[in-house]
């Protein structure tokens, strides 16, 4: 019989309280908090901004339980805002500026906000429905406090059950929209409290954080630090996806010693001649670790570590050092479940596979998505209780041989989605964007390749083929750039199985026009 196991210890502070203690404890020893384009930034002064942000929503009726979209630009103010949410109640939605404006209309939409935090440095572009707010003008001067500011009055954290909301993560939809993953108080500090332990962080811990908050492992490099009264050096906008830029960061700022990137960026910062820094932890996730990969980062690093885990399930699920022994294979095998989770691989008729067989992997703990934003049957088809146990389970999609207790080999999707370049890429959104294409009778998307060189390539049913660019072009109004293929592919007729579905291992196969 399944039963539920490594069940999290009960811990009476809350999320919030962990955080405030954190940070005036911080704020008291004078420590710098953030660095950002030549400045650093204090704990007071983190707090005051976050103390401001707060008053300016108060100030526009914003209460707890509110969804409130994050269109900033990385900088201390993105911190402060995601600090002044959270504290207060209010579930944040990251809106990355980078992202097309269409998509970002969407997610508004789709998760009813009942307001937008942007800043005066984003450009206009997204028609958003509902009300903008520009929040760096009601920040305090460097060093200064909000006048009649006094952080200790400010009722932050207060009445915020564990299950209520924290932020909601949009994710790529099959459907051709984005989904909104819900995540909690309890399923954050969960996470949070488990991967401080599990990595042994404290106050000297220094991050470089180079992940968009639109991307849910941002959520470990921002609130760790703070959790733990470390420091951060956030890139901006034009350099955190430069490798170049970050290699650059890794020399001028000889404290830092973590950093947390997708396999696909840590390729680009070996290949761009990074050498290493002998004293860094390295976080890879997103992606699968390959053998070749973790060599180079074996001897370019202090401590490697490969992470695991679907937004559903709060960030990373696994984390497991990697040995020198571990490099052998051809893969980097994943295991070694935080505290608070727990994994199980599921036959066909949820039963639990024997060590050496393949099946499902399935995640339960605290930790778990509340589900997903007004999608009460993906939810449904997603979250499972097992009928033997009644445990509440997350059902990944991903295809796994079980090696061992908690030792795990990735072998890829059930379904359509992929990852690329750390993203979560639904093939069926891209297809939907194509058959809106006026040309395109029917799409169809796969991704190709392996590592540094893997693309999504596009076959398409059409008599003539627009030009690359202008289907770029035509694509980029509704998919960031990260969803649009680098090859497109024109057949006559899209190859099909027997019961008239894509048959997508023939289309490498099929002949037609790049």
């Amino acid at each position: 019989m399944i039963e539920s196991q490594n069940v999290p210890c009960v811990d009476d502070e809350t999320l919030a309280e962990s955080l405030l203690s954190a940070l005036n404890e911080a704020a008291q020893a004078q420590r710098i908090a953030l660095d950002f384009q030549g400045r650093a930034y204090s704990y007071c002064e983190i707090q005051a901004q976050a103390a401001a942000i707060q008053q300016v929503l108060v100030d526009h009726g914003i209460t707890q339980g509110d969804r409130v979209g994050l269109y900033l630009e990385r900088s201390p103010a993105m911190v402060s805002a995601m600090l002044a949410c959270l504290l207060s109640g209010v579930v944040f939605v990251p809106l990355d500026p980078l992202f097309p404006a269409a998509r970002l209309v969407a997610i508004e939409q789709e998760a009813q906000l009942a307001t937008v935090l942007g800043d005066s440095e984003v450009p206009a572009g997204p028609k958003f429905s509902c009300s903008l707010i520009q929040v760096l003008s009601g920040l305090p001067a460097e060093g200064m406090e909000p006048q009649g500011s006094d952080r200790s009055q400010i009722p932050w954290g207060v009445d915020l059950p564990p299950r209520a909301p924290a932020y909601m993560m949009f994710t790529s939809g099959s459907t051709g929209k984005p989904k909104g993953v819900v995540i909690s108080y309890q399923a954050l500090q969960t996470f949070l409290r488990a991967s401080i332990d599990r990595l042994g962080l404290d106050k000297q811990c220094y991050w470089l954080l180079i992940t968009t908050m639109a991307f849910d492992i941002s959520m470990l490099e921002i609130f760790a630090p703070l959790l733990v009264g470390g420091r951060m050096v956030l890139t901006s906008s034009q350099e955190h996806k430069d490798p170049h830029a970050v290699a650059e960061y890794l020399d001028r700022f000889p404290q830092i010693n973590v950093l947390q990137a997708t396999p696909s960026f840590w390729r680009m910062l070996v290949n761009c001649g990074w050498q290493g820094k002998s004293d860094l932890m390295a976080l890879s996730g997103g992606e699968a670790l390959d053998g070749r990969l973790a060599q180079q980062l074996f001897g370019r690093c202090n401590e490697l570590w490969n992470c695991y885990g679907p937004t559903e399930a709060t960030v990373w699920s696994l984390m497991s050092r990697v040995m020198a022994c571990d490099q052998n294979g051809p893969a980097i095998h994943i295991g070694s479940s935080l505290s608070g989770y727990a994994h199980w691989v599921l036959d066909g008729n949820g039963m639990e596979v024997a060590i050496g067989e393949e099946g499902e992997l399935c995640i339960l703990g605290a930790a778990l998505s509340e589900g997903y934003w007004q999608r009460s049957d993906l939810t449904a088809r997603q979250f499972v209780n097992h009928p033997e146990s009644g445990v509440r389970y997350y059902r990944t999609g991903d295809r796994v041989r079980k090696l061992g207790e908690d030792s795990f080999h990735y072998l890829g999707r059930f379904d359509d989605q992929v990852k690329l370049r750390g993203y979560r890429i639904e093939l069926g959104e891209i297809e939907s964007q194509l058959r809106n294409i006026p040309q395109v009778g029917d799409a169809a998307v796969r991704l190709e390749g392996e590592g540094g060189v893997a693309m999504l390539v596009a076959y398409l049913e059409v008599e003539s083929l627009p030009s690359r660019l202008q289907l770029r072009k035509l694509l980029s109004n509704s998919l960031p750039a990260y969803m649009i293929p680098s090859r497109f592919n024109r057949l006559d007729c899209l190859p099909k199985t027997a019961s008239g579905k894509v048959d997508r291992k023939r289309l490498e196969e099929a002949t037609g026009v790049t």
